[in-house]
């Protein structure tokens, strides 16, 4: 008996790599909600906001919205994006996962 007919040759498929994709999706998410939405930059059409400045809306020039709204929008999206994050990536390693002990059997 050889070696060879001890091995399997595992064959990833495209699915695969479309499940390791969305886990990286998920990751990219986490990641930015621990970091890069930890120090937001709130702008206003280009112009960074500081603490106390208002921002006209586009839409509505007659509604504004200060510096500190914008500021509790992200940080209230903050752990939705994580958490979302962090359900996508778990799922995608798990269909990952999935297809890669569904390629290692025989045909």
């Amino acid at each position: 008996m050889s070696l060879d007919s001890h091995t399997t040759r595992r064959r990833l498929t495209g699915k695969f790599w479309a499940h390791v994709a969305f886990a990286l999706v998920g990751l990219a998410a986490v990641l930015w909600a621990l970091t890069l939405a930890a120090h937001p930059s709130i702008r206003c059409r280009g112009v960074e906001m500081g603490p106390g400045d208002v921002c006209a809306k586009a839409d509505q020039p007659d509604r504004t919205q200060s510096y500190e709204q914008r500021l509790a929008t992200i940080e209230s999206a903050r752990p939705v994006v994580g958490g979302a994050g962090a359900v996508a990536a778990g799922f995608g390693l798990w269909l990952a996962s999935t297809e890669w002990k569904r390629s290692g059997r025989p045909e």
